[in-house]
């Protein structure tokens, strides 16, 4: 999160059980709600004193404590100067140990401290496409239309882990998707699927009147779509060159170019269209969240107010400032105070 300047701040820590390995060696499943109120309230107290004594010398004073639907709970503290860093909470030692002893996944949050106000303030949320809005990656999708998947997904591969340039990676990949029927959009938008809880997590953003926005390193025709099948207000994404027939292609198809006439959405225009966002509307850069997956959202995921890694590859869960791994983006929704709001329920 960006330096907070008031006296005060709420710090909102909210924690996620997450299966534990049986005895057996498989994966158990997640605790009934009783169980999770008695873990939540075992864990509380411990977890209070690990924060205050070992964590930061921050000045905390618990403030309110719910179970958020089953294997969610979320405490509240009012903290003063020195104000704690969230993302530093995240990587600590101490925290990862209580994780890992406690089979959960805690995410950290900073925000201005209005006075009695259960939601945390939120104007602007973006969110990354692939893999994160969507269950695929696009790119793959449109080299399965040409069995090409295996050569197209290894670069993907390379380039959501940070081990290629984003820009780079991208071209290579087009390169071997010259000749795709200019028509396969209208087949993806029959496969592509939306991910689980998104449509949940949008629908009650916009109930909020938060602005959202889908902005891509994948590809217009597929963001276009997906901003009319959420309700997004805004989607960015990368446009490409359609060729006429010709010899070698008798159909129109993909020159495999980018349109030189529009952006390409490389990491740094991906936080350029967050920071454009925050100054055109006024808001405060700390009513502002961002979620994706790969190592191309690493920039905007720490320009934000809450930046969360979803899901993410190795490298963006250890660098990105909150990292979450649930079946659900309704999830976040108990992040952003929605249980709490809902009679406990998100």
């Amino acid at each position: 999160m960006q330096g907070h300047q008031g006296n005060d701040a709420r710090l909102i820590i909210t924690f996620f059980a997450r299966a534990r390995p049986s005895n057996a060696g498989s994966v158990s499943t997640l605790p009934g709600q009783d169980d999770f109120k008695a873990q939540s309230m075992a864990c509380g107290p411990a977890f209070s004193q690990l924060i205050e004594h070992q964590v930061t010398p921050a000045s905390l004073n618990p403030r309110t404590h719910h179970t958020l639907g089953s294997g969610v709970f979320q405490s509240i503290y009012t903290v003063t100067h020195p104000l704690p860093k969230p993302e530093k909470l995240r990587r600590h030692a101490s925290i990862a140990a209580f994780e890992a002893l406690h089979a959960l996944e805690i995410v950290f949050d900073l925000v201005p401290d209005p006075p009695s106000h259960p939601l945390r303030p939120l104007k602007l949320a973006v969110f990354d496409m692939d893999s994160t809005l969507i269950n695929e990656e696009v790119v793959d999708e449109l080299a399965r239309s040409i069995n090409i998947t295996s050569a197209v997904s290894a670069i993907t591969t390379r380039a959501m882990n940070g081990e290629i340039e984003f820009e780079q990676s991208l071209r290579e990949r087009l390169a071997l998707l010259r000749g795709v029927k200019a028509g396969v959009w209208e087949e993806l938008k029959n496969t592509v699927t939306v991910a689980p809880g998104a449509r949940e997590l949008i629908g009650y953003l916009r109930g909020r009147g938060v602005t959202t926005v889908v902005v891509s390193g994948g590809f217009a025709p597929m963001a276009s779509w997906l901003k009319e099948q959420l309700g997004l207000d805004h989607a960015f994404a990368n446009h490409l060159v359609e060729s006429r027939p010709n010899d070698a292609h008798p159909y129109p198809h993909l020159s495999g170019d980018l349109a030189p006439e529009h952006p390409i959405v490389t990491p740094e225009y991906k936080r350029h269209v967050l920071d454009s966002l925050i100054h055109e509307h006024s808001i405060p850069v700390s009513e502002t969240l961002v979620v994706g997956d790969g190592s191309n959202d690493l920039l905007m995921l720490g320009a934000a107010g809450l930046g969360i890694a979803w899901r993410a590859k190795e490298r963006v869960q250890r660098e990105a400032p909150q990292r979450l791994n649930g079946t659900t983006l309704s999830d976040l929704i108990c992040i952003l105070g929605g249980g709490v709001e809902d009679d406990n329920k998100c």
